[in-house]
């Protein structure tokens, strides 16, 4: 095959000796071609083993990731997988169902308790909103700017400001310290004596001109006779305390940056805005040991900002902090916060009520534990599957022709007959392979053995593996009500089969089922599996440099015979002149 990238001798057409040079050529140097398809092909071969090799380490890593780690989407890794509990949760006020959240854990214990009524909810010191608090009822947005907000009893008052507003035809800077007011002009020259302050109505005397002004404190904004803006001082501040903490807002922040800045001050208290409610909250988080009735709230500076988010215009008042009063199997029971453990299960109260008591039956999630292994088992089994059948795979008789294609081989195909070509080709490139044998046959002892320390076999909780003479030997099968017995009956062996830790020597060390599935897989990559890429790496390596080597022979060899043919139709040419002149000296015709 010529080399269309290599450079070839200038290339005779025959014309002395008649012959077809080109095909000549490419006759001889097919065996070349034929030697090079070879390698290509085992080429081929090597590099579908890396990719089939590459795909099962992604399937069990991703295995791995999903059940065999404590971080894992579907982790097996702790008890609560296989030993949970389920709350049914029931009342003669179904409202109050929707009052309470149950959340149990894998030492929940079986049965029923009531929780009778919730009296009050654990709240630090707080103050509440009285009220809807915006000046149009419509409530604000945390994207509002504070300076534009309104609120019934007015607007935040700023400490300071500046700004510029439009007298006349003249540009006159405005600083603002509280109630004081100072004017400039462009020379940077104060002008408080053509200035007339009344409240908050202004009037300019500029040589007998008089403009009037009222200034808008909410937004900041200087308006004119006719109500239009001449200017606005912006960036306001006023400094806030909370717990003896300093917090600086701006007339350009919005509610949502305020708000931020009092729950991270570390304060040590959280505001929330309802917008539907038009309501604010300021609590207190804890108190001492975490004793809501013992958390601090007090409140000074910003002028009237606590008046304006209580909805009040005189004292704001402070209410107590209070522990959440539960009645539990009619005694009652205090706790710091709303979400309290009781008696192995998790509790979170979150509203009162004294009409109807919610029942709550704690009962065994069998359900829940066995789908879990099941769906372990399923994703497990369709690897082992998948080893299985790559193990046994041969090509039929009529199949063995069937070998990858050339690049010229492919030239008059379309993809789709190219796929069904390879899809044949490919089989059996990893029959019999030992890692994978090993492995396959590693984990399916794991079912027959006794746990570490157990004395119990997952074979004896209705999990076996199939039978080589049907190819699912090394698949996991499922006696479904020996499993399901052995849940309800028993949860803590189930759990001690697949999770089991053994503490007794210098260093824990997982025992259990899914700990050896975990072994075995992570040696097989990390060990087996890298091994065979390794060589196969190597393989590449060194059949490459075969194809290159024999290509750079039959190139070679394809030079020689063009010189060849080269040379012998100049002789011939040569041959060919000196008949015509011999002829010529006979007087022969030519």
């Amino acid at each position: 095959m010529i080399n269309p990238m290599r450079s070839q001798p200038t290339r005779m057409m025959g014309l002395a000796s008649g012959m077809d040079t080109d095909f000549i050529i490419q006759q001889t140097l097919k065996m070349h071609q034929f030697k090079i398809d070879n390698q290509m092909r085992n080429k081929k071969l090597i590099e579908w083993r890396q990719q089939t090799h590459n795909s099962i380490k992604d399937e069990i890593t991703s295995l791995r990731q999903t059940f065999l780690s404590s971080l894992g989407s579907k982790s097996m890794m702790n008890r609560n997988a296989f030993n949970s509990t389920i709350a049914n949760v029931t009342s003669s006020n179904l409202a109050n169902v929707n009052k309470v959240s149950i959340r149990t854990n894998a030492g929940s214990p079986l049965g029923n308790f009531s929780i009778d009524k919730v009296v009050s909810l654990a709240r630090g010191r707080h103050l509440d909103t009285v009220g809807g608090v915006s000046a149009n009822n419509n409530g604000f947005a945390t994207t509002a700017r504070l300076g534009d907000m309104q609120f019934k009893n007015g607007g935040f008052e700023w400490t300071e400001g500046k700004g510029t507003i439009k007298v006349g035809d003249e540009d006159i800077s405005v600083e603002r310290n509280g109630d004081v007011f100072t004017f400039r002009n462009s020379n940077g020259d104060d002008i408080a004596g053509m200035v007339t302050q009344n409240g908050n109505d202004f009037t300019f005397d500029f040589d007998g001109e008089e403009y009037e002004f009222t200034f808008e404190a909410a937004t900041g904004t200087f308006r004119g006779e006719g109500g239009e803006a001449a200017g606005r001082i912006a960036g306001g501040e006023s400094v806030i305390t909370i717990n003896g903490v300093n917090i600086t807002i701006s007339s350009d922040d919005t509610l949502g940056n305020m708000m931020a800045k009092v729950n991270n001050s570390g304060a040590g208290v959280h505001m929330s805005y309802d917008r539907l409610k038009d309501e604010f909250t300021l609590e207190a988080r804890n108190g001492t040991g975490g004793n809501p009735e013992e958390s601090t709230l007090s409140l000074s500076g910003g002028g009237n900002f606590f008046q304006l988010i209580s909805g009040k215009s005189d004292t704001v008042s402070i209410e107590a902090g209070r522990k959440a009063e539960v009645w539990i199997n009619g005694k009652p029971e205090y706790f710091n916060t709303n979400t309290f453990d009781f008696r192995g299960v998790n509790i979170t109260v979150n509203s009162e009520f004294e009409d109807s008591a919610v029942n709550v039956n704690l009962a065994r999630d069998t359900d829940r534990a066995f789908n879990a292994i099941k769906d372990f088992i399923d994703s497990y089994n369709s690897i082992i599957k998948r080893l299985e059948g790559l193990l046994s795979e041969r090509k039929t008789g009529s199949e063995a022709a069937y070998k990858p294609l050339t690049d010229e081989e492919k030239l008059g195909m379309t993809d789709k007959q190219i796929d069904e070509w390879e899809a044949i080709a490919k089989k059996g490139i990893l029959r019999n392979d030992q890692g994978i044998q090993n492995l396959v046959s590693s984990l399916r002892s794991t079912f027959f053995q006794n746990i570490e320390g157990l004395g119990v076999s997952p074979s004896q909780i209705g999990l076996t593996t199939g039978s080589f003479f049907d190819g699912t030997g090394g698949q996991i099968m499922i006696d479904e009500e020996k499993l399901r017995g052995a849940i309800e009956r028993d949860p803590d062996m189930v759990t001690d089969i697949f999770i089991k830790i053994d503490s007794s020597g210098s260093s824990p060390k997982g025992v259990g089922l899914l700990y050896q599935i975990d072994g075995l897989m992570r040696e097989y990559v990390n060990v087996s599996q890298s091994t065979s890429i390794k060589n196969l790496e190597d393989s590449l390596k060194r059949t490459n440099d075969q194809i290159s080597k024999m290509q750079e022979r039959m190139f070679n060899e394809e030079d020689r015979l063009y010189r060849v043919f080269a040379s012998m139709e100049t002789a011939m040419q040569k041959l060919n002149q000196q008949g015509a002149w011999f002829n010529s000296m006979l007087g022969q015709p030519q």
